[in-house]
């Protein structure tokens, strides 16, 4: 199958035939031309379409598609069988809602909807319609459907004995019908863990079945499944497997005010699972009763350059037209576009092709990832709690991510984060040549520390050249070459410095150097920071592409271009590219693109 991202520039938005008057449809689709859209992605609704069960009138759907390759737009089709996008039922018919996505008898009235559907696309595939969506945002939705969606069953597959299944829990079931999922954390044990591992099964295998189902009834252009972020009812990798592209569904805060960090960490879990990153729906507008979500243009910007700095390869803005239960999108249900936003739109769109063949961010480092710890900071409705993440954050620096619950290609640095449950993988990247970080997050086989400093412990001079703030490991004899933490002296007003002197020149061996196989394992035993991630890449020779010295400030480089994201007010920037320092002007809440011109310098193209 053909490369859908090098045939098509993949700049999209999405276009409701069936929720504007048919009238406006010419304004609309001339709009989008107008703001640069090549591809347009359009819902066609099982429950709009099906006039009583088993018979459907495609009339509306086929002088649609007759009015948008009369423009010469292609278009990415998305026919469910759910659509959610605030649709009765969620855009399935009255006769399927009783049955859950695993039920035989929904599968049985949805396969009848995709054979149906098929019959009418085909003519028009790899012509018009370039690519297909199977499905929207797939979720077992227990909160409608019950938690038990066949856990016994899941349970036997895993485990094979009741036995087994009792001695791994700490119960004394009598069979498989006895257990009940575990979905939220308030315990962590080995039953939260296989609760979260069905979910995400539940996921898996309805994905699989209605992918099948598509390709079975001639769909031989390209698949795409999307995830909704915040929702977590996916195993990305899994389902990204699956298909031939994979994208996500955000929709953070106005101008990225309290999700920035969480914006950006979804778009590098996106690239660390899909070849081809892709954003399914790009929010544009927002649904009815959404709060913080009315996006100004800066918005815009922001994240239109954020994508590009996280390697997005195409995108679907969701909507590009306001409709019912929808408002703010840069034209209005009669085509009208909206200045100040049409302005933004048709900058981004030229961003965009300014990357369009860009490789991928360049990464001086990645940092092990865990799915299972990912999804239970998502149940718990926070960022992930590791100090790394937010250190890297505040660093503005681009990283990549690495899946380690499977095998993964090696990056030159890898920083450990999080609960990792299969650390073998990670020794054996160390024994082939790898170089593992770890701060005070250890995992199996590590050695851990004899004991620690006090909590206050303040103003350490590490050997590795920088000084740390925060209590640290302490070792007696560490494996290796070890790591020192030497205390400086604490200024304090005459009557304490005699006391605080006392502490002046304590050394705590706070971690060791060690070499495994043709690799590194450092164990640095103190918390993460700035300072301690710029001496790690010392240590290990190795140069960080661009970074910005700004705080507050994000860079990023693909290729000869630099893309320099500023979330905030700041007006100039210090941005450190090859070792060299560049100062550059910067917009509040938006950002600029920088380009090199053979001779050291990177004037601003963009």
């Amino acid at each position: 199958m053909s490369d859908l991202f090098d045939q098509q520039a993949m700049i999209g938005g999405e276009v409701h035939y069936g929720r504007v008057q048919r009238r406006h449809w010419g304004a609309i689709l001339d709009a989008a031309r107008e703001l640069g859209i090549e591809v347009l992605a359009t819902y066609i609704i099982w429950e709009m379409h099906e006039r009583r069960e088993g018979e459907y009138d495609f009339t509306l759907l086929h002088e649609f598609l007759a009015e948008v390759e009369k423009r010469g737009l292609k278009l990415l089709g998305r026919p469910g069988p759910f659509c959610y996008s605030e649709w009765r039922n969620l855009g399935i018919p009255d006769h399927a809602v009783p049955f859950g996505k695993h039920h035989a008898e929904f599968r049985r009235k949805a396969s009848h909807w995709i054979r149906a559907i098929m019959a009418e696309i085909r003519p028009y595939l790899n012509r018009l319609i370039i690519a297909l969506q199977a499905d929207n945002e797939i979720d077992p939705m227990p909160h409608f459907y019950g938690e038990d969606q066949g856990f016994g069953q899941w349970l036997q597959v895993k485990y094979g004995t009741i036995a087994r299944l009792n001695e791994a829990w700490g119960t004394s079931y009598a069979d498989f019908s006895e257990p009940i999922p575990t979905l939220t954390p308030f315990f962590e044990d080995q039953r939260l863990r296989d609760g979260c591992r069905y979910r995400y099964d539940l996921a898996t295998d309805y994905a699989r079945w209605v992918v099948r189902e598509y390709r079975a009834h001639g769909c031989d252009v390209p698949i795409l499944l999307n995830t909704w972020p915040g929702v977590d009812a996916q195993h990305w990798h899994d389902l990204a497997d699956l298909v031939d592209f994979y994208g996500i569904d955000p929709y953070p805060s106005n101008e990225c005010q309290s999700d920035y960090r969480y914006f950006r960490e979804r778009l590098r879990l996106l690239r660390a699972v899909a070849a081809r990153p892709y954003i399914a729906e790009f929010g544009s507008g927002i649904w009815h009763g959404m709060p913080n979500r009315e996006y100004t243009p800066d918005h815009y910007r922001l994240t239109a350059l954020t994508a590009l700095a996280g390697g997005a390869r195409g995108w679907n803005w969701y909507m590009l037209h306001d409709r019912d239960n929808w408002r703010g999108a840069p034209m209005n249900e009669r085509g009208v576009l909206r200045p100040d936003l049409a302005e933004v739109f048709k900058q981004a769109v030229h961003w965009f092709r300014l990357f369009r063949d860009a490789p991928p961010p360049t990464a001086s480092c990645a940092v092990a990832w865990s799915w299972h710890y990912h999804q239970l900071a998502q149940i718990r409705k926070r960022d992930a709690d590791d100090p790394l993440f937010e250190v890297l954050h505040g660093m503005g620096l681009e990283y990549d991510f690495v899946d380690v619950d499977r095998a993964f290609e090696p990056p030159t640095l890898l920083l450990a984060a999080g609960q990792i449950e299969q650390p073998q993988r990670l020794w054996e990247y160390v024994e082939k040549g790898g170089n593992l970080v770890l701060f005070q997050q250890l995992i199996d086989g590590c050695v851990r520390p004899d004991g620690t400093s006090h909590p206050g412990a303040d103003r350490l001079e590490v050997s590795l050249g920088f000084v740390c703030d925060g209590p640290v490991f302490s070792y007696r004899k560490p494996p290796g070459t070890p790591i020192t933490a030497r205390q400086l002296r604490i200024a304090a007003d005459d009557d304490q410095q005699r006391l605080w002197d006392l502490a002046t020149g304590r050394t705590y061996t706070t971690g060791y150097i060690e070499r495994r196989g043709r690799g590194t394992v450092m164990v640095v035993g103190c918390p993460p920071s700035r300072d301690a991630i710029l001496a790690v890449h010392r240590y290990f020779g190795i140069e960080i592409p661009v970074r910005a010295l700004t705080p507050g400030v994000h860079a990023s480089r693909r290729g000869d271009k630099i893309i320099v994201m500023n979330p905030g007010e700041t007006r100039t920037a210090k941005v450190m590219i090859d070792g060299a320092t560049h100062h550059v002007d910067l917009p509040r809440c938006s950002g600029v693109v920088l380009q090199a011109d053979g001779h050291g310098g990177f004037p601003c193209i963009a």
